[in-house]
């Protein structure tokens, strides 16, 4: 018997063997994979220095890291897919809603209300909302009451069809503090792009947002 032929053979099955466990695309290929170079490593292993069953077991173990890793990463691969469906389905139902979007200017197609809300995350002795419309004209200022942090709803009604813009802003102590405004607007359309981060809600009047951009539904 060549010694020498058959360890080299051996030393090869191992090499091999690596390259395919390392390249394997499921756990099922992987684990046949596996039984077969673990039977051709026993057949043709050198029969005056014979393998430390030590080595079978280091390899069983390292084979059963890399099944785990394969089926960890199958079962988020799917999770992320359901949960990509179902902000995808969440998006589609809102068309018709009435959303809260950041925004400060909104273009009315028709006689009708500008509405919205701004956040306080500090206290304030006043807060005031103010409606300017396209030639930079102040319409209408609203003092909104306040009970202390939280959201505030304003709200100007019976406004004529064109361009307005929103000023809103804090008083602490004589110190003025601008707010973001958040207005309403009705979800006319959904864009779903390749991924979730790719859908856009198109709002009346106020533009493109992502589903993200929404803080409440009215």
């Amino acid at each position: 018997m060549d010694i020498s032929n058959t360890t080299a053979r051996n030393q090869s099955t191992d090499n091999s063997g690596s390259a395919v466990l390392g390249n394997g695309s499921s756990a099922e290929e992987m684990s046949t994979m596996f039984l077969e170079l673990l039977v051709a490593q026993i057949s043709n292993q050198n029969p005056l220095q014979p393998m430390d069953g030590t080595a079978y077991v280091s390899q069983l173990a390292e084979f059963s890291n890399v099944e785990s890793l394969q089926s960890i990463k199958k079962n988020t691969g799917a999770s992320l897919d359901h949960n990509s469906s179902m902000l995808v389905l969440e998006a589609t139902n809102l068309v018709g809603e009435t959303v809260a979007v950041p925004a400060d200017v909104i273009a009315l197609e028709k006689p009708g209300t500008v509405s919205g809300l701004v956040n306080l995350s500090t206290p304030a002795d006043s807060v005031t909302v103010q409606l300017y419309n396209s030639n930079g004209e102040l319409v209408e200022e609203q003092q909104l009451p306040y009970s202390g942090v939280g959201s505030l709803s304003f709200e100007f009604e019976q406004q004529d069809a064109g361009g307005y813009s929103i000023n809103a802003f804090s008083t602490t102590q004589g110190v003025s503090q601008r707010l973001t405004p958040w207005l309403n607007g009705e979800v006319e359309r959904v864009s779903v792009g390749s991924s979730s981060a790719d859908i856009l809600l198109q709002v009346d009047g106020l533009g493109n947002f992502a589903l993200t951009d929404i803080n409440q539904v009215a």
